[in-house]
């Protein structure tokens, strides 16, 4: 069975969201960009990364 990649800013927060520390969000967005071809995808990869990161400090 394969798996879609996240296509958006919000499939990418609600992936992110598996993360329950910084250190293990930001390890989530380097394996991201290295599969992430063009750099639509990997911005909405960031996009996504950034939200979950305010989440887990409390300011989102």
């Amino acid at each position: 069975m394969t798996t879609k990649s996240p296509r958006d800013k919000t499939d990418w927060l609600i992936f992110f969201r598996r993360a329950k520390s910084v250190d293990t969000l930001d390890l989530m967005l380097d394996g991201a960009l290295k599969k992430l071809k063009k750099p639509s995808e990997q911005a909405n990869a960031i996009l996504g990364h950034e939200a979950r990161l305010d989440e887990l400090e409390g300011t989102g």
